[in-house]
């Protein structure tokens, strides 16, 4: 008994150092490697496991496996050779790159062919505005709450004051969202500010129109170009309005008010337009009338009427004499009666027509 009390101290101390000595075996492969031989990057490999009973390749080729494996794709024609698809594809260090089996969608912008970003999905000058001096900007921290003013304006150098930039920031050509984006990258004193831009007062891009209009005047673009008809809608161009005149760097083109493709014409920021009635024409009216004098013509208008417009005809005998080619008159003696009982055409007249109305014979 007592030589097993002191066998068992003994024994207690020798187990725990056994246990700190134990090692895990080291498994090595059989197969050496030269230091030479070693692959500076680990290769991967796909074959194709070409069948070798003459089946098609697209029926017996087997899944990719996930892991070391890269998938290739399964030839579409069943008859397609083995060049095809190479039978064992290096993606080593020194090998070739696998091709790539992504095809550009409608979305995708190839930067070799549009090195810009903004003009693959620039948008129409229908579209856009461009903030230009004298633009009130309404400048908000979305989110923070604030109780200062938010309306700040473009100054005439180009640059806006925001009391949050360290110095003034330039944002004449930019739209609301860039100069949004610019602020945001450029206020320093607050940690990812969101912030937000809107135009509240328009005014540094403007036309003018005038001429056969009940409203003309300087107009103020909301966007970088707008359609003729959308100005015209505000300015209330006159009924006998005709055609409009755009002037644009000094030089002018007549647009037809009747022409919807005219219409649909772009007015951009310092274009004039000129509304333009038909030029007045007259004919002249003597005789026994009870006012003669020069008369205001207008397309299709008759013996009869010009005579009305006259205060009538006193006699029922009237002449009508037309200037010719020649710059000589030529004379024409209608019988108000028998016109006026529908018995004679009523003659349509011409500008600068003379009437003279007589009495009978």
């Amino acid at each position: 008994m007592k030589k097993l009390s002191l066998a068992l101290p003994l024994l207690l101390s020798v187990v725990p150092l056994a246990a700190q000595n134990q090692t895990r075996p080291r498994f090595a492969s059989s197969i050496r490697r030269t230091k030479d031989s070693r692959p500076a990057a680990r290769d991967r490999r796909v074959s194709t496991n070409q069948p070798t009973n003459g089946e098609s390749p697209a029926i017996n080729m087997p899944k990719p496996i996930w892991g070391d494996s890269a998938i290739v794709p399964e030839a579409a024609d069943p008859t397609a050779t083995e060049a095809a698809v190479p039978a064992t594809t290096n993606v080593g260090e020194n090998g070739p790159l696998p091709p790539r089996y992504v095809k550009l969608t409608s979305l995708g912008i190839n930067p070799a062919a549009s090195p810009d970003l903004r003009s693959a999905h620039a948008a129409g000058p229908t579209q856009v505005y461009r903030v230009g001096v004298g633009d009130v900007l309404d400048i908000r921290l979305t989110n923070m709450t604030t109780r200062e003013s938010t309306l700040f304006t473009v100054m005439n150098n180009g640059l806006l004051e925001y009391p949050l930039l360290e110095a003034p920031t330039p944002v004449v050509g930019l739209t609301p969202d860039e100069v949004a984006r610019r602020l945001s990258t450029e206020i320093r004193v607050l940690q990812n500010p969101r912030v937000s831009v809107n135009v509240r007062d328009y005014a540094s891009h403007t036309v003018f129109i005038g001429g056969a209009v009940d409203n003309p005047g300087r107009k103020v673009l909301r966007r970088e170009a707008m359609p003729l008809f959308a100005l015209l809608a505000d300015a209330s161009p006159r009924t006998d309005a005709t055609t409009a005149t755009l002037n644009r760097y000094g030089k002018e083109t007549r647009l037809s008010l009747a022409d919807n493709k005219d219409l649909s014409t772009l007015i951009m920021s310092g274009d004039i337009v000129k509304i333009s009635e038909p030029a007045k024409q007259f004919i002249y009216v003597g005789g026994d009338v009870a006012s003669p004098g020069e008369k205001d013509f207008r397309s299709g208008m008759t013996l009869t009427q010009a005579l009305l417009a006259s205060g009538g005809a006193r006699t029922s005998r009237a002449t009508i004499a037309k200037r010719g080619s020649d710059g000589l008159l030529s004379t024409r003696v209608y019988d108000l009666q028998q016109i006026s009982e529908g018995k004679a055409p009523d003659p349509i007249l011409e500008a600068g027509d003379r009437i003279e109305v007589k009495p009978a014979l």
